[in-house]
């Protein structure tokens, strides 16, 4: 029987049953037990796949992450704001791709979600294979504006390296990007709209 079973794990079986018992608002034996029954058919019916982290949490790493991220998110934010109320011509935005340096699907999800949180920039496509993130951004109208976002993103990803990855400077170590052994295609402006 406990073949055909899949594992259940002890947390995941307390939060949901936590969870059923904050959705009916009291706690109660009945709720309880049928909290705990819903859960333990929830997590045997659809089971998850096993998530296997390999991060190592720098905690001066996260501070400037997370400290960074506040100070892009304020000044990003009045930009925007200014750019919908000044006079003038409408701001016109560019799609771009860009080469990720992780091969982690997970640090590159958190990467692109950073980058999406900061106002003025959309992710649009994320391709874990090839690492190619694909970023909408605003106001964008020379090649000089389209490097200065795609610094911004790098220097993101590496701030984001730096404070989770297991070892961050194999990855931006820029000896493997000249060596070519990334695998590092041409990052290209692919099309320019107005938002």
């Amino acid at each position: 029987m406990r073949r055909l079973l899949p594992p259940v794990s002890p947390w995941g079986l307390l939060w949901l049953t936590v969870v059923w018992v904050l959705l009916w608002g009291s706690l109660n034996v009945l709720n309880l037990l049928g909290g705990l029954l819903v859960a333990l058919l929830v997590l045997v019916l659809f089971p998850l796949p096993r998530v296997d982290l390999h991060l190592r949490v720098r905690p001066l790493g996260l501070l400037v992450l997370l400290g960074r991220f506040l100070v892009d998110l304020v000044r990003a934010s009045v930009e925007v704001a200014w750019l919908s109320v000044r006079p003038g011509p409408v701001a016109t935005g560019v799609v771009m791709d860009l080469q990720l340096a992780t091969d982690d699907p997970l640090l590159q999800t958190l990467t692109a979600e950073m980058v999406s949180l900061v106002p003025g920039s959309v992710v649009v496509e994320l391709d874990p294979g090839s690492r190619v993130l694909t970023l909408h951004a605003l106001n964008v109208r020379t090649r000089h504006q389209a490097e200065q976002v795609r610094h911004k993103v790098r220097a993101q990803e590496a701030r984001v390296l730096r404070a989770l990855h297991p070892d961050p400077a194999s990855v931006l170590d820029p000896r493997r990007h000249r060596n070519g052994s990334r695998g590092a295609g041409p990052e290209t402006t692919t099309t320019q709209e107005a938002p």
